[in-house]
C-alpha cells in the first residue's frame, strides 16, 4: 500500500487512509463499537483517544453521512466550542475556537491556525481567514484541535487549529461520481478517478463543477440575485512509494463566484426618517452589484523517506490566491430613495445621502510554506521530534471607494493602495517520556521570529495624488516568540485523563486606514502581539464498548487582547458623517474558560446501525485590565452545542436506506467591545436520507430544514440575516 504524508507535515497515513468514521473505540466483532482512527495532531502517527489535547476528526464515512462538508461554516456547524463571524461572503469571513478573537475587515489575522495538508494557508486581507471551496474538494479527513496550539502548529493557534487533508492517490482503482440539483437553480457535478500505475506509481484527478444562477437575495434594480454562485475545480496529484521514500505532488486550480456583502438598511426614527426606514429582508434595491469572486491556484510537493531510527517528512508548498469583493456602501440607489420619499418616508426638505456610493476591494496574495521535520522511532519509553518551518506572504491589496462628482467635491473617489511583504521562520521540537506504562510526560517548544513590513495610501481617483491624512501608513516589526506545551497524561483501563499547560501567539500589525480627522476615537496606527497562556485539563475513554466521552475544561490569560472596534463615524453622524473606519487595538489582558464535552456513540437499533454525537461547550470570559476592563470578551457565545444522528437500515439484499439529521446551536455573548449588541440565538437543523444499492446512492436534502432566521450581524444602522432552508437532491455512483 502506498504510505501518504500529510496533516501538520507529519505522515498522512492518519487521516487520509485510517480515518473510517468517528475517532473513538476500537471496534469489536460484532461492528456494533465505535471506530478508531488515527491522527498525526503532533506530527506523528496516534489515536486520538492517546492525545492530551480536545479535538474532533471526521473520515471520509463520516462526511459521507453529513452530505460532504462544502464550505468552513459546514465543518465548524460539527465542533464545539466554535463560533462562525459570517459576513455573508466567504472572502471576509472568519473562523473564532473557544472564543478566539476575531478581526473581520482589518488588516490582523485570524486568531485560528488554518491549514491544508499540513500547510498554513492564511494571511492577507481577503480569504485569508477561512478556507476556500477548493479545500473542501475529495476531503479524506479534516481535524480539528482545541485550545492553544503553538507549540507544534505554530501560527496564530489562539483559539485551536484546523487542518483539511486531501485524499491522496492509492494502488487501488476507485473513484466517484455525483450530480445534484437544488433550489435556486443549483447544479453540480463532480468526478474523482484513481489509478494505480504499477506497483510504484498511483494518480488521483478530480473536477468539480458548480453553477446557481438565482438565490434568495434579489436585487430589481439590476435584476440579479446577490447570492448566485458558481464553481469550478480541477485537481491532479501523482504519487510515488518505493520502499522508504514515497513522494506526492499535487497541482490543483480553483475558481468561484461568490455571494458578496448582504445587509439591510435598519435606521430607528430620527429627524430625516421620521417613521425609521427598514428594507425587507430578501430584496436589496442597490444599483451597484455586490459579489465576490476567488481564484486559488495551489501547488504541493511532500517527501516522506524512512531512515529506520525516524522518518524526515518535507512538505513544500505554493498558494496563490486573488480575491474581489464589489458592494454597495450606501445600500440604496436613486429609485429606492425616490420610492422612500414618494411613501412618505423621508422627512420634507431633508437631505439624503449620495446613493451613488460604491466599494470595490482587489487582493493578490501569495503564500509560500515549507516544513521540514524528523520524528523518531520509540525507544526505551522516549519519543522526540524536531523540525524547522518557514512562511513567506507578499500580499497586494487596493480599496476603490467609488462616489458621485459634485461642484463642491469633483473627485470621483479614493483608491487605498496596500503592500505586505511577511516572512517568518520557525524552529520546533519534542520530546515524551513513558514513566510507567501508565504515565506519560511530553514537552514541546517552538522558537518563531516575524519580519512584516506594510505600506499603505489612498489616492484620489482624479489627481492620483494622496487624498485625506492618517492614510498614509510605511511601517516595519520584527518580533519573536517562543510557545510551549507540557502535559502529563495518565492511561486508567480504557480512560485517558490528562492536564496540559501551554502557549500561543497572534502575529501583531498595523491598521492601513487612521481615518477621518473628524472621528470620535482615534486608530492606533500599529498593535502587539496577543499572547495566550492556557491550562487545561480532560479525560477521554469508554463509558460502554458503545460510547465514548470526551471532556475537557480550560481556562486561559491573554496579555494585549486583539480586539476589532471602529472610529465612530458613520452617515447621519453630525460630527463626521462618513463610513466607519474599522480597526484593530490591544484592549488589555482578558481570563478566559470553558468547559466542553462531546459524547460518541454506536449501537444496533431494529436491525441496523445507529450512530450518534451529542456536544456541547460553556464559554465565558471578561476584560481584566486596560480601558475595557469588565467588559465581556466579544464573538464569544456564552453556549455552543451540535449533534449528529445517523442511522442505516438493510432493505433488501445489498440495498440499505438510511437518514442523517444533524444540528448546531448557540446562545448568548456580545457582538462587539461596545458589548452591544448581543449575538443572536439560533438553532440549525439539517435532515439527509436515501438509499444505496451496490455502489449507488440517491439521497434527498434540506439545510436549515425549519427555515431558522437570525441576525449574524447587526450594526447602528444595518443588519445580516442568516440564509434560509435550502433543499435539493443527490445521485452518487462509487466504485
Amino acid at each position: 500500500m502506498f504510505r501518504h504524508q500529510g496533516l501538520y507535515g507529519g505522515s498522512i497515513v492518519a487521516i487520509c487512509a485510517a480515518i473510517a468514521a468517528p475517532a473513538w473505540a476500537q471496534q469489536d466483532d460484532s461492528g456494533n463499537a465505535l471506530e478508531e482512527v488515527v491522527v498525526t495532531a503532533r506530527k506523528r502517527e496516534e489515536r486520538l483517544r492517546d492525545i492530551p489535547t480536545a479535538g474532533t476528526a471526521f473520515g471520509p464515512e463520516q462526511i459521507s453521512q453529513l452530505g460532504g462538508l462544502s464550505n468552513t461554516q459546514e465543518l465548524l456547524a460539527n465542533i464545539p466550542a466554535v463560533n462562525f463571524a459570517n459576513t455573508s461572503s466567504p472572502v471576509t469571513s472568519e473562523v473564532s475556537i473557544r472564543g478566539s478573537g476575531t478581526s473581520r475587515a482589518t488588516s490582523a489575522e485570524a486568531a485560528v491556525g488554518l491549514y491544508r495538508d499540513g500547510v498554513y494557508i492564511g494571511g492577507g486581507r481577503l480569504g485569508g481567514r477561512s478556507f476556500s471551496k477548493s479545500d473542501f474538494f475529495d476531503v479524506g479527513g479534516i481535524e480539528a484541535l482545541r485550545g492553544v496550539q503553538g507549540a507544534l502548529n505554530g501560527r496564530n493557534a489562539v483559539g485551536g487549529a484546523v487542518n483539511v487533508v486531501s485524499a491522496r492517490p492509492t494502488n487501488s482503482r476507485t473513484g466517484f461520481a455525483s450530480a445534484q440539483v437544488a433550489n435556486n437553480n443549483r447544479r453540480e457535478a463532480q468526478i474523482v478517478v484513481n489509478e494505480p500505475l504499477g506497483e510504484k506509481w498511483a494518480v488521483r484527478f478530480g473536477i468539480d463543477e458548480m453553477k446557481q444562477s438565482k438565490g434568495f437575495y434579489y436585487n430589481p434594480i439590476l435584476d440579479r440575485y446577490h447570492d448566485a454562485q458558481e464553481t469550478e475545480i480541477y485537481r491532479g496529484q501523482i504519487a510515488y512509494h518505493d520502499g522508504p521514500l514515497s513522494v506526492n505532488l499535487l497541482a490543483e486550480h480553483g475558481r468561484d463566484i461568490l455571494p458578496g456583502l448582504i445587509y439591510q438598511v435598519n435606521i430607528g426614527a430620527n429627524a430625516t426618517y421620521p417613521m425609521g426606514l427598514y428594507q425587507q429582508k430578501y430584496e436589496l434595491p442597490w444599483n451597484t452589484p455586490s459579489f465576490g469572486k476567488q481564484q486559488v491556484n495551489y501547488l504541493e510537493g511532500v517527501i516522506d523517506y524512512d531512515f529506520g531510527f525516524a522518518t524526515l517528512t518535507s512538505t513544500t508548498a505554493l498558494r496563490k490566491r486573488r480575491s474581489l469583493f464589489s458592494y454597495d456602501r450606501d445600500a440604496s440607489s436613486p429609485q429606492f430613495q425616490a420610492q422612500i420619499i414618494a411613501a412618505g418616508l423621508v422627512r420634507p426638505g431633508a437631505a439624503l445621502g449620495d446613493p451613488n456610493l460604491e466599494g470595490l476591494s482587489y487582493d493578490n496574495a501569495r503564500v509560500f510554506y515549507n516544513d521540514t521535520h524528523l520524528v523518531g522511532r520509540k525507544v526505551a519509553g522516549f519519543t522526540w521530534l524536531a523540525g524547522f518551518e518557514y512562511f513567506d506572504l507578499n500580499d497586494d491589496y487596493s480599496s476603490s471607494l467609488t462616489r458621485t462628482p459634485t461642484r463642491a467635491n469633483p473627485s470621483r473617489g479614493t483608491k487605498g493602495i496596500e503592500r505586505q511583504d511577511f516572512t517568518s521562520w520557525a524552529a520546533y521540537a519534542s520530546l515524551g517520556y513513558d514513566v510507567t506504562e501508565q504515565l506519560n510526560l511530553t514537552g514541546e517548544a517552538r522558537y518563531t521570529h516575524d519580519d512584516k513590513h506594510l505600506s499603505a495610501d489612498r489616492l484620489d481617483f482624479g489627481t492620483g495624488l494622496p487624498s485625506g491624512v492618517g492614510f498614509n501608513v510605511d511601517s516595519g516589526k520584527k518580533s519573536s516568540n517562543f510557545s510551549y506545551t507540557a502535559s502529563a497524561s495518565y492511561k486508567i483501563s480504557q480512560w485517558l485523563a490528562y492536564a496540559k499547560v501551554g502557549s500561543a501567539y497572534r502575529a501583531g500589525g498595523f491598521n492601513t486606514a487612521l481615518g477621518d480627522p473628524r472621528q470620535p476615537v482615534d486608530i492606533p496606527q500599529s498593535f502587539d502581539n496577543e499572547v495566550a497562556t492556557s491550562y487545561e485539563v480532560g479525560l477521554k475513554g469508554n463509558i460502554t464498548p458503545q460510547i465514548f466521552l470526551t471532556t475537557a475544561a480550560f481556562r486561559t490569560h491573554v496579555k494585549d487582547l486583539l480586539v476589532q472596534s471602529d472610529n465612530g463615524c458613520f452617515n447621519g453622524n453630525p460630527v463626521c458623517p462618513v463610513q466607519a473606519t474599522p480597526f484593530v487595538f490591544n484592549s488589555g489582558a482578558a481570563n478566559t474558560y470553558g468547559v466542553e464535552a462531546e459524547l460518541n456513540s454506536r449501537f444496533r437499533v431494529a436491525g441496523g446501525t445507529l450512530s450518534a454525537t451529542l456536544a456541547g461547550a460553556r464559554l465565558g470570559g471578561h476584560i481584566v485590565s486596560g480601558p475595557d476592563k469588565g467588559k465581556v470578551v466579544p464573538q464569544r457565545p456564552k453556549w455552543t452545542a451540535n449533534f449528529a444522528v445517523n442511522y442505516r437500515h438493510r432493505l433488501a439484499g445489498d440495498m440499505f436506506g438510511f437518514f442523517n439529521v444533524n444540528g448546531n446551536g448557540r446562545w448568548g455573548g456580545v457582538q462587539e467591545i461596545a458589548q452591544t449588541p448581543h449575538l443572536y440565538d439560533y438553532q440549525v437543523v439539517n435532515v439527509r436520507a436515501g438509499v444505496t444499492k451496490g455502489g449507488w446512492e440517491a439521497a434527498v436534502f434540506s439545510s436549515n430544514v425549519g427555515d431558522e432566521a437570525y441576525i449574524v450581524f447587526q450594526g447602528p444602522t444595518t443588519r445580516r440575516w442568516n440564509m434560509p432552508r435550502t433543499y435539493g437532491a443527490e445521485l452518487r455512483y462509487r466504485w
